[in-house]
C-alpha cells in the first residue's frame, strides 16, 4: 500500500504523533464526543508489545480533514491461523466527505481479510463499493450484575485467576473465526487510560478456558463494567458469564455490557436477562478468497469498539 499519495487535491498520508490534538477536535467535529490526544496516542501510538495499527489522514489545503486507521491481529480458522484487520475512527468534515471520504475507504491493509462492525448509510454505501459484504450481526447486551435466571441457582465450579499468557483453553469449531486473544493485544487493552483493564485467565477445576479481559468505567456513579473479551466456550457460558458479573459487581459496578456475534453466547446473556440494547452489521471483505468461516466469534477486541460508551 502506497504510504503516500494524492487524489485530485486530497493529499493521504501516515498520521504524525503532534497531530493528535486536530484529530481530537476532529472525533468531536465527526462523533459528537471528543476523544482526548491521551487517549488516541494509546489506541494509534501505543509503545511496546501490541496490535499492528495503521493510521492515516486526509489533508487538504494544508488541514487535516479526515483520517482512517486499521488494528491488525490474528485469528484461528480451519486450524490455521489468519491475519484480519477492521478499520477505526474512520472520520471526514462533513465538507469534505465527496473528496476524501472515498480515498480513505480505498486505504486498503495488506491483511488476508477486513472485517467492519457498524456504520453510517454513508459508511455502508463505500464499503459495498469496496467489496464488503454484510455477513452476520454484533449485538450489545446490557446484563446487571445481580444478573437472575435460572443460571444463578447452579454453582458456577468457575474461577478467575491471576493472567497466564500461555494459558490456552478450547479450540472452537474449526469453520468458525475466532480472535487469538494474544496477550500482547490484551495487555494493551488493559491499559486504556480511561478505564480500570481487569486481566485473567478463566479456569474450570484447574484447568485453563482462556483469557478474560474486564473494563470497570469509575467515572460512572455507580461504576460501569464491560466484558471486554472471554473465551469461546461449548458449554457453561452462562456459567462463565455469571462469574464475570461476580467480579464486576465486587468492583462496584452495577450493569455491564458485552458484545456478540455467536448464538450461543447470545443465548448465554438472554438466560440472565440480558437487554440487546444496539445492533451492528458485521461487514466482511475476503480479496483473495482465503478465509470463508461459516461462524464469526467476535468480540469487543475488534478494533476501538472496547472502550466506548462503558
Amino acid at each position: 500500500m502506497d504510504r503516500v499519495r494524492t487524489v485530485r487535491d486530497v493529499l493521504l498520508r501516515p498520521t504524525a504523533e503532534n497531530e493528535l490534538p486536530r484529530l481530537s477536535e476532529l472525533t468531536e467535529v465527526v462523533y459528537g464526543v471528543r476523544r482526548e490526544p491521551e487517549v488516541l496516542r494509546w489506541l494509534l501510538f501505543h509503545s511496546g508489545p501490541g496490535p499492528e495499527v495503521e493510521s492515516s489522514v486526509a489533508e487538504r489545503h494544508g488541514r487535516i480533514v479526515g483520517h482512517v486507521a486499521s488494528l491488525h491481529c490474528r485469528y484461528r480458522i480451519h486450524g490455521g491461523t489468519v491475519t484480519g484487520a477492521h478499520r477505526m475512527l474512520w472520520m471526514v468534515e462533513h465538507a469534505a466527505r465527496g473528496r476524501a471520504g472515498v480515498p480513505l475507504a480505498g486505504r486498503t491493509p495488506d491483511t488476508d481479510f477486513e472485517v467492519v462492525l457498524g456504520g453510517t448509510a454513508a459508511t455502508k454505501a463505500m464499503l459495498v463499493m469496496r467489496g464488503f459484504r454484510e455477513a452476520g450481526e454484533a449485538l450489545e447486551v446490557r446484563l446487571s450484575t445481580a444478573a437472575p435466571g435460572p443460571a444463578t441457582t447452579r454453582p458456577t465450579g468457575l474461577e478467575l485467576v491471576n493472567f497466564d499468557p500461555a494459558a490456552v483453553g478450547p479450540v472452537a469449531p474449526p469453520d468458525t473465526l475466532v480472535n487469538l486473544a494474544e496477550p500482547d493485544h490484551l495487555t494493551w487493552l488493559a491499559a486504556c487510560p480511561e478505564h480500570d483493564g481487569l486481566l485473567f485467565t478463566l479456569e474450570r477445576s484447574g484447568e485453563p478456558l482462556g483469557p478474560v479481559l474486564l473494563y470497570v468505567n469509575r467515572a460512572n456513579d455507580p461504576p460501569t463494567g464491560r466484558i471486554v473479551h472471554m473465551p469461546w466456550l461449548e458449554d457453561d457460558a452462562d456459567l462463565a458469564l455469571l462469574a464475570l458479573l461476580d467480579r464486576l459487581g465486587r468492583e462496584g459496578c452495577a450493569e455491564a455490557t458485552i458484545l456478540t456475534t455467536e448464538e450461543g453466547l447470545l443465548r448465554a446473556t438472554e438466560s440472565l436477562g440480558g437487554e440487546v440494547f444496539y445492533r451492528r452489521p458485521l461487514w466482511f471483505r475476503n480479496p483473495n478468497g482465503a478465509v470463508e468461516p461459516a461462524r464469526f466469534f467476535l468480540t469487543y477486541m475488534e478494533g476501538d469498539l472496547a472502550y466506548r460508551r462503558v
